[in-house]
């Protein structure tokens, strides 16, 4: 949920320097439906559906890689576009830290615990995973990209996040203050 308050910034700078919705919408975007399908995978493989719960572990895990990759090819047919471009940073961060830690996503549980969603902390704590976020260890590869900061409890819809997650956002709130203005002819 913290991408959500990049996205509710980069409306409000967006319509305060008088850009507009119809500019974002106009905006060409390539492979949109990868990237739909991308988090279409996440949303049904971290759902709580009894049927995905009860797969094997490899099985979510193949399909978070794959979700990974196709986001990946959607932000390099995308890259000219600069708010994509960080984003992609930010994806190819994420992934790094998840491919080489078994599919998930490290956290520090404490951190996790001090968040809205904190009830699972105990969980990751045991040495469980809670959707793709596992705990944090001395044998953690690239620690430091894992999900160590996070919003407190006090804000709503608070959450761990990385160093991807904030490249994840920046680029969502450029995107979105830059596309809902007009393109610029570059030859005037």
């Amino acid at each position: 949920m913290f991408i959500l308050y990049a996205v509710v910034l980069g409306l409000i700078l967006g319509f305060v320097t008088k850009g507009k919705l119809k500019y974002l919408a106009l905006r060409p975007m390539y492979w949109k439906a990868l990237a739909l399908f991308a988090f279409a995978i996440q949303l049904v493989i971290f759902s709580n559906i009894s049927f995905i719960k009860s797969l094997p572990t490899i099985f979510i895990v193949v399909f978070h890689y794959f979700s990974y990759i196709c986001l990946l090819a959607f932000i390099v047919r995308n890259i000219r576009n600069l708010g994509i471009t960080v984003v992609g940073i930010g994806i190819l961060l994420n992934s790094l830290v998840i491919f080489l830690n078994g599919g998930h996503m490290p956290t520090i549980p404490q951190n996790f615990k001090n968040t809205s969603v904190g009830q699972s902390a105990d969980i990751i704590n045991q040495g469980e995973t809670v959707h793709n976020s596992a705990k944090l260890t001395g044998e953690t590869v690239l620690p430091w990209l894992g999900d160590i900061f996070y919003l407190p409890s006090w804000i709503p819809l608070s959450n761990v996040f990385s160093i991807g997650d904030i490249f994840i956002a920046v680029g969502i709130f450029v995107y979105i203050v830059v596309n809902m203005h007009p393109i610029r002819d570059r030859n005037a």
